[in-house]
């Protein structure tokens, strides 16, 4: 499979879509393409191995299976991870399924949720392209999953992500509010800032003053530099989302 790769980030979604997990279809390509894998009441569970390369020049990622060679170039690594994916009970931060793998350490750096120590997947204005109309396990594994233990095992080697990353928290929200623009998008991206019960009340702030969020305004990070030198993207998305807010004539409390 080839393709762009996606940053990761593991956020709130209230898409209001129930993950059906795995259709007869999906189990049927699972237990061909990675044996190692079994699927046992909707939990898929078990050895997963894998080759795949990732080109940092042009951003392609690609999994090499069946002989295939490398057409992307870049640099090929082999990944053996024990996993774990379910169906997730609290829907509240995702409705993807969760990925727990087995023997890392679960820092944040490494992106895992650390409230329940799941992998940090996808932007979280993205997961509708995985959810609607109906979930698809098989992009989800290979666009989400096998990308995601790739990073693993480049950050064991490197102690870094083979691509960019977006910041932890509600700044990466922001900053994913302004990568992937969309202006009717500005309700779902409330909802996610929310969530964070300390920050949020900053946030609100911000968004209800009558002026333009200038640049000198203390980042919503820990670091509470001048946004526009600490997250400068992040800077861009929440002014983005100031200007939603008042075209969509929405109401943030």
């Amino acid at each position: 499979m080839r393709g762009s790769l996606r940053r990761s980030l593991f956020l709130p979604n209230r898409l209001g879509v129930h993950c059906s997990m795995l259709t007869n279809q999906d189990k049927e390509w699972l237990a061909q393409k990675y044996p190692g894998l079994k699927e046992d009441h909707g939990v898929v569970s078990g050895t997963l191995e894998f080759t795949a390369a990732y080109n940092d020049k042009t951003n392609e990622f690609l999994i090499i299976e069946g002989g295939t060679s490398n057409t992307i170039g870049g640099t090929i690594l082999n990944g053996r991870f024990e996993i774990i994916i379910k169906e997730r009970i609290d829907k509240s931060f995702s409705e993807l399924p969760a990925l727990c793998v087995k023997n890392i350490d679960t820092i944040p750096d490494r992106h895992i949720n650390q409230s329940d120590k799941t992998a940090c997947l996808c932007n979280p204005l993205e997961e509708e392209e995985f959810l609607k109309p109906g979930f698809k396990f098989v992009d989800f594994f290979q666009r989400l999953v096998i990308p995601f233990l790739y990073g693993q095992e480049f950050f064991s080697l490197k102690n870094a992500w083979p691509w960019d990353e977006y910041a932890h928290g509600i700044v990466g929200i922001l900053e994913s509010y302004a990568k992937f623009y969309n202006s009717k998008k500005a309700g779902e991206c409330i909802a996610k800032l929310k969530h964070d019960k300390t920050v949020w009340p900053y946030i609100k702030n911000a968004l209800q003053r009558k002026s333009y969020i200038k640049g000198h305004t203390p980042c919503f990070c820990k670091e509470k530099d001048h946004i526009k030198r600490c997250h400068p993207i992040a800077w861009k998305g929440i002014n983005l989302l100031k200007k939603d807010i008042e075209k969509e004539e929405l109401i943030i409390d």
